[in-house]
């Protein structure tokens, strides 16, 4: 597998984009969207618009959020759509090193 970031579709750019690096036939994509907080309804339709577009390709799209709002967790009624929440205890207002950040980054799945 190999992450691509910024991944430019007609529906807008994939903030990153986990695929597989010598694909058989058709490739599996799996569109990951990240939001520095709340994630909102309006995202949850951003990341289904995605995998519309990869048209089968994609057989679950992440969003990874801090928290998300009730319109948000009401709106995933796609069972494709997995919710990551995360919890980052460096401060990322000062300058961390990735090894700070990486050990201080939790992800929690939302999704059953």
């Amino acid at each position: 597998m190999e992450i691509l970031g910024e991944k430019a579709l007609t529906q807008g750019h994939i903030d990153l984009l986990l695929k597989e690096r010598v694909p058989l036939g058709s490739a599996v994509k799996i569109p990951i969207e990240v939001k520095m907080n709340k994630a909102q309804s309006a995202d949850v339709a951003q990341l289904r618009g995605y995998m519309d577009e990869l048209r089968g390709e994609s057989p679950i799209g992440l969003l990874i959020a801090a928290t998300f709002s009730k319109d948000a967790l009401a709106n995933i009624s796609d069972t494709r759509i997995k919710l990551l929440r995360y919890c980052l205890s460096a401060d990322v207002k000062t300058a961390c090193t990735f090894e700070e950040i990486w050990g201080g980054l939790t992800l929690e799945s939302l999704s059953k």
